[in-house]
């Protein structure tokens, strides 16, 4: 079963090993999921992230010090909720294909960051499933592919949430009828703070939301590795 990814107040070898992982597992996440971005970007006709370095796994060209950095080590020590992001990728719609609406195509972008999170997912569970049958998986490789699973699950989620400024956001606004307009224009103008107050005091109910995605993929992750 997986274990919440809980890191506790203390400069402990444990803690710096688990901070250290976990670390190694943001950067790799937020890289592959802005990777994402900028190839739905490429594949849509926008030249705009290949010219900028961002059509590439490399997790350096994706990385945002205070976000990829400093707060996630911070949180870890403070106790606080675990934070990181990485830097956008830019991309301009009117570069898009013809066969693509400029809110359609922003859909896309927007969609294609938490499917790269999915894909790791599923790698994750499918190198899980050969070391487990090969090498063996020793404790500090299952918190490594913990980590991973946890990690990358949450990053999905959160950013599929219909607020700006995360993906979701985005997909929503895509979908919105011109009628409800007034949705998008809102949540354009508070969708920062309504995030901010469920990172920050919605702990609860992020939890009951995400409890039973976890506890599947901890059935999931056990069938991986011992069937």
């Amino acid at each position: 079963m997986l274990a919440p990814l809980a890191i506790a107040f203390d400069f402990s070898s444990e803690t710096l090993v688990t901070i250290g992982i976990y670390l190694i597992c943001l950067v790799a996440s937020i890289g592959v999921h802005e990777y994402f971005h900028a190839l739905a970007a490429d594949r849509l006709g926008d030249p705009t992230p290949e010219r900028q370095g961002r059509l590439t796994l490399n997790p350096i060209a994706h990385a945002d010090p205070v976000g990829t950095l400093i707060m996630p080590i911070v949180a870890a020590l403070t106790a606080m909720p675990l934070l990181g992001w990485g830097r956008p990728v830019e991309t301009m719609p009117q570069n898009y294909r013809r066969d693509v609406s400029m809110r359609g195509g922003m859909a896309i972008v927007a969609a294609a960051g938490p499917f790269g999170n999915f894909v790791l997912v599923l790698l994750t569970l499918g190198v899980a499933a050969v070391v487990a049958r090969t090498a063996g998986i020793s404790p500090p490789i299952e918190l490594l592919l913990q980590t991973m699973l946890q990690l990358n699950v949450l990053l999905m989620m959160f950013n599929l949430l219909p607020l700006h400024p995360l993906d979701g956001g985005k997909i929503l606004a895509a979908f919105l009828p011109a009628r409800f307009e007034y949705v998008d224009e809102f949540l354009m103008q508070y969708g920062p703070w309504i995030l901010l107050g469920l990172v920050f005091l919605g702990g609860g109910l992020l939890g009951t939301v995400l409890y039973p995605v976890f506890e599947l993929l901890g059935r999931v992750y056990f069938v991986a590795v011992n069937a």
